[in-house]
């Protein structure tokens, strides 16, 4: 991985630590990882950083963050994935 790719990579991974969770289009991944095909490994990568990054970090209710989750997004208008700490979502409608 190139260190700028490397950078926004970790930006990336920083923005839900701000903002709840982060969107990572596939074709970033493909080249910010430099692959033709996505493999296991570059999701264990993924949630290793997350780990590193996210170390010692807890939610306001003391409960660490959680490992990294990712969820699909619709195929348009750009297919990715949200990413987010796994304790990290909360209930915004109790009824």
């Amino acid at each position: 991985m190139q260190k700028r790719h490397d950078d926004l990579l970790t930006s990336r991974l920083e923005k839900i630590l701000t903002e709840g969770c982060a969107y990572i289009s596939w074709n970033e991944l493909y080249l910010w990882y430099d692959a033709k095909a996505l493999a296991a490994r570059t999701y264990r990568d993924l949630s290793n950083r997350w780990d590193d990054l996210s170390a010692g970090l807890t939610n306001t209710d003391g409960t660490d963050l959680g490992k990294l989750m990712f969820v699909q997004s619709p195929r348009k208008p750009t297919p990715g994935i949200f990413v987010f700490g796994e304790n990290m979502p909360a209930l915004i409608c109790d009824e």
